[in-house]
């Protein structure tokens, strides 16, 4: 890691930092995340894809920092991972690096989700529930991701896999969208 990277994440990982830069770029601005609300994760997560021979390959990935956000809502939690990815290089791919750490986040909560079922002895009410573990009453915690760039050129990389699709048409709809 290099010396910005390391100077970065730690300057981001002060909880009033964070809750800023979610604040002035997902809430215009508007103080909505409270530094207080926030509790660091370990943003390791380990991913075993399968090899062309079927041999799991295990591989570690380590978003930069990612904190759990906790809301009161009509008296319940409601939790939300909010995580950083420090960038100081331009990276043409970050909307599929940021999808593939997403992706990591939900599938080990669903992992979780399932061996804490075992763990409990708790029975599927359905071959479904069975078969991936995850029950119909389960639910993840939502994750969402900014990249903070402090490189000294423009950003002319995609910020969003829409940016990086060849053709967008009427057929793709609108489900895809930007922060400028």
């Amino acid at each position: 890691m290099s010396t910005k990277d390391t100077v970065t994440k730690y300057f981001m990982r002060d909880k009033a930092t964070f809750a800023d830069v979610f604040n002035f770029l997902i809430y215009d601005g508007k103080s909505i995340i409270n530094p207080e609300a926030l509790r660091e994760l370990d943003s390791a997560v380990v991913v075993v894809p399968y090899g062309k021979d079927g041999k799991p390959i295990p591989k570690q990935m380590a978003r930069d920092l990612l904190k759990l956000m906790t809301i009161m809502e009509d008296g319940e939690a409601i939790y939300v991972a909010l995580g950083i990815e420090n960038q100081s290089q331009i990276h043409y791919a970050m909307p599929v690096r940021i999808m593939f750490y997403d992706a990591a986040y939900y599938v080990s909560q669903v992992e979780k989700t399932s061996a804490k079922h075992r763990t409990d002895s708790d029975k599927p009410e359905t071959n479904a529930e069975f078969l991936s573990g995850f029950y119909r009453t389960d639910k993840l915690i939502p994750v969402v991701t900014v990249v903070y760039y402090f490189g000294s050129d423009s950003w002319t990389a995609p910020r969003s896999l829409y940016d990086m699709f060849p053709v967008v048409n009427e057929a793709l709809g609108n489900s895809f969208q930007t922060i400028p």
